[in-house]
């Protein structure tokens, strides 16, 4: 019993937790007449209280507390029935399915503890159950650790899962305010989820994606997002008719994001997802008849085109596609595809409770699927674009229109229309398309390294093959700061002796660069 408590429950229990090092679990808080009770079986909590004699600081006062043993409702609460230990391990075992997920999103809340009036305040208390812990983190393969307030990364709890089989960690939708603190790097996670925390909101969203694929070399999806070859989407120029308001800005970039990581993954199937299931799409092209020889996937579903002997030809076709199955069967048609996101423009037109108007056009580029000598023979370019022949760089503009409706308070868009124009890209658009670099899952390369990194990496590299600092510098240079690709140079060049000694560091004397070899 703590006399004269003013704050809520949690803030006592965090401050006795502080003030006492010690981790409880409170059971049956009450709140009467400035008496704050509950109880409690953890004896090594009762020690230290009265070790410090039976008092603790908050706030420049000192607040005593009293203890009852054994009286008859602790009785009731220890004795009769199941131990706390127990209940815990029922929750967390109930929340753990055969897919090896562990769902300990929104845990403090648990029904199961409200029926039992057990206060469990902090997911942190979960490190008191090192057995249940142990056990679990040995099976769980994904961890939903999501909408627990967390105000930093629960180290004490993830420790018992990092050591084990764990690739996917949830963190969604918690206030965690940083990723350069507590993230163990060299962790075999490859699926995670940020979103909704205060990190996401204050980093600009290329320092966010590289501070996260920095902490987690392994990763293939963030956010729900697959990390392919070409980095995460996201970075796109937004121009609202509309008020830009949170909710707009969330839900487009959000559409953005997924529908064209979707797009450029082959195959194309879960694209379906985005449309109504009688969504109707139409697309326009105005391509020439050379042009229309490399792309015929294009040329035989087209709707409305300028040349009228084009039009004669696709007036008997069907070119409107009514449903969600039929758009994505037309797309799984088309050849492989990435899109330069950096060239992206969306305009928001319109965005109620109802409707919302989106139109977004950009670069991007496709795989020819043909490369026959009739393309090549009719080509009349330049020597560089008929040397990249087997790329089409394509200018689009997509324009949708989504319903939206409420199911159980979550408002769900999908596409009822949708109208793709498409023509070649203007060589000015071209040049200015596909700067950015991208990122390579199985190459260990910097990018865009700042002069830290540059540092860091030749310090290591000069560590593993002995070389001067310039020649470091060089090869790596050369290389795009691609560290693999340097030392097979290397390697190479050794295995044929053609490597001068006057590239060789004399002082072969090892030094510490373990921080750099990480």
């Amino acid at each position: 019993m703590v006399h004269n408590w003013m704050e809520d429950d949690v803030q006592l229990y965090n401050t006795i937790n502080e003030y006492y090092n010690v981790l409880f679990v409170p059971v049956e808080y009450v709140s009467k007449q400035n008496i704050s009770s509950f109880y409690t079986s953890s004896l090594s909590f009762v020690t230290k209280i009265v070790k410090m004699d039976f008092m603790f600081p908050y706030r420049r006062n000192m607040f005593n507390i009293d203890i009852l043993f054994n009286d008859k409702s602790s009785s009731d609460c220890f004795e009769s029935r199941t131990t706390i230990e127990e209940i815990v391990s029922s929750v967390v075992s109930n929340r753990f399915n055969n897919k090896m997920e562990l769902d300990l999103s929104n845990f403090c809340n648990d029904p199961e503890f409200s029926k039992r009036k057990i206060n469990f305040y902090k997911l942190d208390l979960l490190a008191n159950f090192k057995i249940l812990m142990l056990r679990m983190g040995r099976d769980v393969k994904m961890l939903n650790l999501s909408n627990n307030q967390l105000n930093q990364v629960p180290l004490e709890i993830l420790n018992f899962f990092t050591r084990g089989d764990m690739i996917g960690l949830n963190l969604s939708n918690n206030n965690i305010p940083s990723v350069q603190e507590q993230f163990r790097v060299g962790s075999k996670v490859e699926y995670l989820w940020l979103e909704g925390n205060p990190l996401c909101e204050e980093l600009e969203i290329n320092d966010y994606i590289k501070k996260i694929l920095i902490k987690f070399p392994r990763l293939l999806e963030l956010d729900g997002v697959r990390i392919n070859q070409h980095g995460i989407i996201y970075p796109i120029f937004k121009h609202f008719v509309v008020t830009a308001q949170k909710k707009t800005k969330m839900v487009v970039e959000k559409f953005v994001t997924m529908y064209f990581n979707h797009y450029d993954s082959m195959p194309r199937t879960k694209i379906n997802m985005f449309y109504d299931m009688n969504a109707v799409l139409t697309i326009s092209t105005d391509f020439s008849d050379c042009e229309d020889l490399a792309m015929p996937h294009y040329a035989k579903c087209v709707r409305n085109i300028m040349h009228p002997i084009k039009r004669a030809r696709t007036e008997n076709k069907m070119c409107i596609f009514r449903s969600r199955n039929s758009i994505t069967n037309l797309f799984e048609q088309f050849p492989e595809s990435t899109h330069d996101v950096n060239t992206f423009n969306v305009d928001v037109l319109k965005h109620d409770s109802g409707q919302m108007l989106l139109v977004i056009d950009g670069i991007y580029k496709e795989q020819n699927q043909v490369l026959d000598g009739i393309y090549k023979e009719n080509y009349t370019g330049d020597a560089d674009n008929k040397k990249n022949i087997s790329e089409n760089y394509l200018q689009f503009r997509r324009t949708f229109i989504f319903n939206i409706h409420t199911a159980n308070g979550v408002s769900l868009y999908h596409i009822t229309n949708e109208m793709f124009s498409i023509s070649l890209a203007e060589r000015e658009r071209k040049d200015n398309s596909f700067k950015f670099p991208i990122r390579k899952m199985n190459n260990l390369s910097l990018i865009n390294p700042d002069k830290a990194e540059i540092k860091s990496i030749s310090k290591a590299f000069k560590h593993l093959t002995m070389l001067k600092k310039s020649e470091v510098e060089r090869r790596l240079k050369a290389h795009n700061w691609n560290i693999n690709l340097a030392l097979k140079e290397v390697i190479d060049d050794i295995r044929n002796d053609i490597i001068c000694s006057e590239d060789m560091e004399e002082d072969n004397s090892f030094s510490d660069v373990s921080s750099e070899m990480d």
